[in-house]
């Protein structure tokens, strides 16, 4: 049986995509972007003018979960975080896009090709979403009592297991 460190590893090695939470003066609000992994995290690209960007630049903090959307109820799993973020643009793009985990790393003329759009699209940044706490579901405690329930992971256990799988 997979610890629940593997169980969050394999989940954010297999999905592609996160659905960021964060709160302004409206409210709150969630978003679905497709993430990329990084040393210790991960990160989206976004408008800046989106409202989880604008969020994101202003209060250096958001939510984030990955679940496993083909599982049965009874074999539910998702990965839920606290992350602190932070809007990446111009040369810095370079430095983020090229410390991507070997699930999403591309070779040098994929990296420059991909550089070279974020640049030609003024409005687009990247954020980066670091992982400060991660939670993996209860199954035990949902398939028992209906309980919906979290674990804490230790976060620095499940990249050390994203950075030494290798490129898909």
């Amino acid at each position: 049986m997979p610890s629940p460190e593997q169980r969050a590893a394999g989940i954010l090695a297999a999905e592609r995509f996160v659905v960021i939470g964060t709160a302004d003066a409206e409210g709150p609000w969630t978003a679905a972007a497709q993430y990329r992994l990084l040393p210790g995290g991960l990160y989206v690209e976004s408008d800046r003018e989106s409202r989880h960007a604008r969020a994101i630049v202003s209060a250096g903090v958001a939510s984030g979960v990955v679940y496993d959307s083909s599982a049965d109820v009874s074999d539910a799993d998702g990965v839920q975080f606290a992350f602190r973020a932070r809007e990446v643009g111009g040369a810095a793009v370079h430095d983020v896009l090229s410390a991507r985990l070997p699930r999403d790393a591309v070779d040098a003329s994929g990296l420059a090709a991909e550089v070279a759009a974020i640049a030609g699209i003024p409005r687009k940044r990247l954020y980066v979403l670091e992982v400060e706490r991660a939670y993996v579901f209860d199954r035990d405690a949902w398939r028992s009592r209906g309980t919906d329930a979290r674990i804490e992971v230790d976060a620095a256990l499940v990249w050390g297991l994203l950075a030494a799988s290798t490129a898909r």
